[in-house]
């Protein structure tokens, strides 16, 4: 596991040596970052789709599981372990008959595994969850480092500073259905997001924070490192959490194909952090 997360941090630092500009410009002038993940690439991520879509099919299957996961989730927010995170995005969400919305989405966190498998042992005997869970904290452990090296690099080293002793990452899985159509791109409320695989990069369009925003300022990043079995691209985007510091958020959309399409996304939240009132620019309104 050491090797592992040693292998991303020197990956993150060669990034940054063949960079001309310090994180926060690139932010600044691009909105993101891009790092090679040389660790995880469309095997690792293809078996994750494969066992969220499992999941997904034994829950809607069985709604009275569902039911324990959503009543295990409202009992974790209201843990210390929450507080954390500071967020109460965990867990399971089915928006599959939700128009416009048309997505099924799952938000992971080692505290939220801990808690439901300690706290509701019966989901301990369902491989189609218990397989789903061990998959993700396989898959978003090395990540914690990369937050705290990212902070670091914009000199805001003890920004996820908690009795945890690292940075509190929340990962995210999401189905996109064919009618998903999302029509405003939106900010995250988080540190860093750390945008990890897509079945369909060129849908994701982002932009350079702006005073003013129009749709064609959206672009999808050309991206230097090609999804490839053992390897793929990272693109790393600022969060709301760090408009206190002068870096403002990258606000983006996942546009529409018609496509049935899966993605992974690790968010960098902030312990122990209440969300400062900002007024951000407001965003254009795409028409597909």
């Amino acid at each position: 596991m050491i090797m592992s997360k040693t292998l991303f941090l020197l990956s993150f630092l060669v990034f940054q040596s063949l960079s001309a500009n310090p994180l926060a410009e690139q932010f600044k002038q691009l909105g993101y970052s891009e790092i090679c993940n040389k660790e995880q690439g469309s095997e690792t991520f293809d078996s994750l789709y494969a066992h969220f879509d499992e999941f997904i099919a034994f829950l809607q299957k069985n709604p009275s599981w569902a039911k324990k996961l959503y009543i295990a989730k409202e009992r974790f927010i209201r843990s210390k372990e929450r507080n954390y995170y500071s967020t109460d995005f965990f867990g399971f969400y089915d928006e599959s008959e939700k128009e416009g919305r048309k997505q099924i989405a799952f938000y992971y966190s080692t505290h939220f595994h801990e808690f439901v498998c300690s706290r509701y042992k019966e989901f301990n005997e369902v491989p189609e969850i218990t397989l789903f869970l061990d998959t993700c904290r396989n898959i978003q452990n090395p990540f914690g480092t990369l937050f705290q090296q990212a902070a670091s690099e914009i000199g805001l080293e003890t920004i996820f500073s908690s009795e945890y002793g690292e940075p509190p990452v929340l990962f995210k899985v999401i189905k996109y259905l064919p009618s998903y159509n999302v029509l405003r791109p939106h900010y995250d409320g988080t540190v860093f997001s750390f945008f990890l695989d897509s079945t369909d990069n060129q849908s994701l369009l982002l932009s350079p924070y702006k005073s003013l925003f129009t749709v064609d300022d959206f672009f999808s990043p050309i991206r230097v490192f090609p999804r490839e079995t053992k390897k793929s691209s990272i693109l790393i985007i600022p969060g709301t959490f760090l408009a206190e510091f002068s870096i403002f958020p990258t606000p983006h959309i996942v546009t529409k194909s018609g496509q049935t399409r899966y993605a992974a996304i690790a968010f960098a939240m902030r312990p122990n952090y209440t969300a400062q009132k900002n007024e951000f620019s407001l965003l254009p309104a795409f028409s597909h």
